[in-house]
């Protein structure tokens, strides 16, 4: 059985979502976030930092090419950089490659506004067998609780149950902002429709297209689906019926590039 997304198949190219905030991201904590953030650029060095977009883990041996530039993270899953070309470069869009045995490569940018570096963390999916799938959802600081669902003919994998037998599990469930939500799909089956789809559960704020789901198939990341501006509590995002992905949601942003969200 072969996935088909109608309107979504091609060459994957890039496209980058850059999202600078003073909260930390679920994968990082407080010690990290300060590191990367803050106390890095005071010594005028840049980091990079990758991790395990299911387990959260930090990756060694990451190859990041920058430009013709090559690069290969550390222990913490760390590339480590002088801040000052960046910041004498002003605006620079810098082309970023970054790959692993084990996960997905991404060919996408290092992106730089103002002298500053808005994508200094990222995630990276660890590849899937052909008829598997996976979801990650990543959004900004507000709204703090976006919760990522994932129904099939008799299952329904949320918060409140996070693995149903054989078929799928919730690997990251995050509450207070940026995400990641991650949902793996084992095993796509013809007599199945699934609905992916995502809660506002916390509703301090509406739906932004800073929220994005990133939809990956076999060892490749697919599409990147952004949620339409909202005040519903749910919005259901993409629906599979027969192997065929169909999006449910109309967004000028959608598109099947590489996209990997950065913080």
């Amino acid at each position: 059985m072969k996935l088909t997304v109608p309107g979504m198949l091609g060459s994957v190219t890039a496209l980058l979502l850059s999202v600078s905030s003073l909260a930390h991201a679920a994968c990082w904590d407080k010690r990290e976030y300060r590191d990367i953030e803050n106390f890095s650029e005071l010594d005028d060095k840049l980091i990079l930092s990758y991790k395990d977009a299911v387990s959260c883990k930090a990756l060694e041996g990451v190859k990041v090419q920058l430009g013709k530039l090559k690069y290969t993270t550390d222990l913490n899953g760390y590339v480590s950089l002088p801040m000052a070309p960046f910041i004498q470069a002003g605006n620079l869009d810098m082309p970023m490659m970054i790959s692993k045995n084990g996960y997905t490569t991404v060919k996408t940018e290092l992106k730089v506004v103002a002298g500053t570096v808005l994508n200094k963390r990222m995630l990276l999916s660890p590849s899937l067998s052909g008829n598997s799938m996976r979801f990650i959802l990543q959004w900004n600081d507000e709204p703090k609780d976006l919760d990522l669902h994932l129904q099939g003919n008799d299952f329904h994998v949320s918060y409140r149950h996070m693995r149903a037998a054989g078929e799928a599990t919730l690997d990251q469930d995050e509450q207070g902002g940026f995400g990641p939500e991650t949902i793996t799909l084992k095993n796509v089956r013809n007599n199945q429709r699934y609905i992916v789809s995502v809660v506002n559960y916390s509703g301090d704020a509406a739906f932004d297209e800073s929220a994005k789901v990133l939809v990956y198939i076999g060892d490749h990341l697919d599409s990147v689906i952004p949620l339409t501006e909202s005040s519903q509590r749910k919005i259901d995002v993409l629906e599979i019926t027969n192997a065929e992905i169909k999006k449910l949601i109309k967004s000028p942003g959608a598109t099947s590039a590489a996209v990997i969200p950065g913080w």
